[in-house]
């Protein structure tokens, strides 16, 4: 189940198939002239470009669809410039399309200051022929940004367009661009607010691209201005669609420019990856359209309907030290070792980062990579406590005694491992915290403040456990865009723990080693589980020396990085003269995982 209602189940759902579009241009301008960023050609479609009358577009369209497509079922698309639906001629030209080829529906795309009441009529006579849309140029609900890109009308225009079309039985679908100059977040958020108050049938959504040739590439080329990359884009799409009525469709969420015509954005991903990455993050964040109400509806039933969250069964697997993993059946891992769940957090993480030894002279800041039930976070916390602390084996380690602060900054992508985790974990009586409490306030905040719970009271309560001076701090995402965000030279330590290297290649890198490198302090070090010879290629290539963590050891070894020697007791010395140490790499820290894997095979073979 899509986290949003994507366009073409909903057309499946509604007319037995996908409907296809058949682009036609019939006007060669706009009504009031091009908005500042409208290319010369308005739009249009790629494939007819070359076709002059109506009847040549819709036959090279019609072709190209199920040559391409293999369509079924097509729709009539008059979407370049802005037609002039009061015009007979113009008007006689689409009865024709409809009388002379099958079509299940027409959209015409136009603008709100575009319809008269002939024009109202006349889309209104369509109906008779086929189910009738109207694609109509919104762009925003800010009166200020709308005179700044000459779109001629206001948000007022816009909101009685729709209001009149919805009136006449005619399908509303806005069409929305982010990221326009001199926007920020609370303007898009106040667009998908407005528009979910109205009786609209769909929504499209794209990007700010600007395009060769245009009054907004000149201003861009004059004095620059912020434009999203595809993370930021992502995240204010996602806001955008929590405010929208899960039951209508998404006709778009992104557009394609061809390259020589577009200035920026530049992005690196095609539009069905930008389309994946987004279902991806919406799932495993639990981010789900129309989940955030907007307001009473004014008009129409649509209403502000939220999906049911999205349900994914995380089986608890016990480890042969008693303490408790999932497998993932995304990933086809289990989150730990099943010799030890804790163990394994305790003997290659905690233990040789010395991160005990540390909080005895100072504070430490953590940066813990792929958090998962926070197991390793949990056994940093219990190296900081005071009194002996104790793995889950029983063993006592050395007492410590202290009170340094520990800061740690978790990052994690899936909100359901942790959901899942706050239910089935299994706290220790030796535990500082509660650890369920502690996930179910990150959960609820991102936050949680952490001191040790009393001795002897094993469920003691949140509020007990706020008392302490620690900080665990959570940010939601892909870690190839938070860690971008995070300040040079932070973290003390870095526990690097995402799924294998075969399965998650996009976090073992040498790219986004760099990235954990540049927030490391010149005296921090980063532990991982791995001792790949790919994964420590990678890491010298970004600057790390290398280490074991403790040769020998039983749960095997691990993989020690620090910028200085002294940072290293177990150094491995020299570069590997084998092709199995190429790393991974992703040089723009946005390829798909088979891209990624792919890529270095054929470096491999080449």
């Amino acid at each position: 189940m899509s986290p949003f209602r994507q366009y073409k189940q909903w057309m499946i759902d509604r007319y037995g198939d996908a409907l296809f579009r058949v682009p036609v241009q019939l006007a060669s301008s706009c009504p009031h002239g091009r908005c500042t960023f409208c290319s010369e050609t308005g739009a249009k479609a790629q494939q007819t470009q070359r076709q002059e009358s109506p009847v040549d577009q819709i036959e090279a369209a019609i072709k190209f669809s199920k040559r391409r497509y293999k369509a079924q079922k097509l729709m009539l698309y008059i979407q370049a410039f802005t037609s002039d639906l009061t015009d007979p001629e113009q008007q006689e030209q689409i009865l024709q399309c409809l009388e002379n080829y099958r079509f299940e529906a027409i959209s015409i795309g136009t603008r709100p200051d575009c319809l008269p009441e002939s024009a109202l009529s006349f889309l209104e006579t369509l109906k008779s022929k086929a189910e009738v849309w109207v694609e109509l140029g919104v762009q925003t609900v800010n009166d200020e940004t709308l005179n700044r890109i000459h779109r001629g009308h206001d948000w007022e225009c816009g909101k009685q367009a729709i209001l009149a079309l919805a009136e006449r039985g005619i399908h509303v679908a806005p069409h929305v661009i982010i990221g326009l100059p001199g926007e920020s977040s609370s303007d898009w958020t106040r667009t998908a607010e407005e528009l979910a108050k109205l009786p609209i049938s769909g929504i499209k959504i794209h990007n700010l691209h600007i395009m060769k040739d245009t009054e907004l590439a000149a201003q861009y080329t004059e004095a620059p201005f912020p434009v999203l990359s595809h993370w930021e884009y992502a995240e204010a799409l996602m806001e955008f669609l929590r405010r929208i009525p899960a039951d209508i469709p998404v006709m778009r969420i992104s557009t394609d420019t061809p390259d020589d015509q577009l200035v920026a954005p530049l992005w690196h991903l095609e539009k069905g990856q930008f389309l994946d990455y987004v279902s991806q993050q919406m799932e495993m964040r639990e981010i789900h359209q129309g989940e955030l109400p907007s307001g009473v509806l004014e008009y129409g039933s649509n209403g502000n309907c939220k999906t049911p969250p999205l349900q994914n069964s995380f089986t608890p697997v016990s480890t042969d030290d008693g303490s408790t993993t999932f497998f993932s059946t995304d990933w086809k891992e289990h989150y730990h070792t099943k010799a030890g769940a804790r163990l394994e957090a305790e003997k290659k993480f905690v233990e040789p980062s010395k991160l005990a030894e540390k909080l005895q002279t100072s504070n430490i800041k953590l940066l813990d990579v792929c958090f998962g039930l926070g197991n390793n976070s949990l056994a940093a916390l219990c190296a900081q406590r005071g009194g002996r602390s104790v793995c889950s084996t029983g063993e006592a380690d050395t007492p410590v005694c202290h009170s340094h602060r520990l800061e740690i900054t978790a990052l994690e992508m899936d909100k359901r491992v942790v959901r899942a985790a706050a239910e089935f974990f299994q706290s220790l009586e030796t535990d500082p915290v509660v650890w369920n409490l502690v996930l179910k306030e990150l959960l609820r905040s991102n936050q949680s403040a952490i001191g040790n719970r009393a001795s002897g009271e094993p469920g003691s309560a949140n509020a007990e456990q706020r008392s302490g001076n620690h900080q665990l701090a959570m940010r939601w995402g892909d870690a190839r865009y938070l860690v971008q965000g995070l300040e040079n030279e932070t973290f003390d330590v870095v526990f690097h723990d995402p799924f294998s290297s075969q399965h998650c290649p996009e976090l073992w890198t040498v790219e986004f080693f760099k990235q954990l490198y540049r927030v490391m302090k010149p005296d921090g070090v980063l532990l991982t589980y791995a001792s790949a010879l790919p994964v420590r290629g990678a890491l010298r290539e970004a600057g790390f020396l290398i280490g074991e963590t403790r040769p020998g050891h039983q749960m095997g070894n691990g993989t020690i990085a620090a910028k200085r020697p002294a940072d290293i007791e177990f150094p491995v010395d020299g570069k590997p003269d084998d092709r199995r140490s190429i790393p991974y790499r992703d040089p723009c820290l946005c390829a798909t995982s088979k891209t990624i894997l792919r890529n270095r095979q054929e470096t491999i073979k080449s």
